[in-house]
């Protein structure tokens, strides 16, 4: 009741192979190991981008290297809230990509039809945007320098100037309506070049 008032939406499995959880995508999957098998032993879904566990106690909080975040269960309410938020928020600032979408935040990319959705809407863009839109969040929020992502779109023949590049970044943030002052889709890095926002 508690997340579904913070406007998250929830679903409740009771079996972890549930075939269908292999094809939910989520923000983050929470999993009730206080009364239950080590995660270890558990086969999880490569969609499962961040995983809150329930734990019993500190004994059952998985060692160094596991990437689990773990909880001890149960605790306040508040608490576990805050930690949820966290792991939720944290991943919405990450693309998400599968064979023929990306998404990042509110905009939907789809590879095959050559579209881009913000919030729904669709946004005209240019070849060279799309694809340079495309690299940005394929690269999982590395930074790209202009000459990288001058051969990526145009490959190593291409002579223009690394300012072709700025050109395209100010096309593709207008069209997003990206506020330059607080930019919520793409960063510049200066001396470096470009990234996607993780904020």
């Amino acid at each position: 009741m508690a997340l579904t008032i913070r406007c998250y939406d929830v679903l409740v499995f009771h079996h972890e192979n549930d075939p269908i959880l292999a094809t939910i995508e989520s923000d983050l999957f929470v999993i009730d190991q206080s009364k239950a098998v080590a995660v270890e032993q558990m086969k999880m879904p490569s969609n499962f981008r961040s995983v809150l566990l329930l734990v019993g106690d500190e004994q059952q909080v998985p060692q160094s290297g596991n990437d689990h975040a773990a909880l001890v269960w149960p605790c306040p309410i508040p608490e576990a809230l805050e930690k949820i938020d966290q792991l939720a928020n944290q991943n919405q600032a990450l693309p998400w990509v599968d064979a023929d979408q990306l998404r990042f935040k509110d905009i939907t990319m789809d590879l095959k039809r050559f579209s881009v959705h913000k919030s729904g809407v669709k946004v005209e863009l240019t070849k060279t945007e799309f694809n340079l839109l495309k690299l940005l969040l394929s690269v999982g929020g590395a930074a790209l320098t202009r000459n990288e992502i001058m051969k990526e779109l145009w490959g190593d023949d291409y002579f223009g100037g690394s300012n072709s590049v700025d050109v395209h970044i100010k096309s593709l943030r207008r069209k997003l309506e990206d506020d330059l002052k607080k930019p919520k889709f793409i960063i510049t890095v200066r001396g470096v070049g470009y990234r996607i926002s993780d904020e």
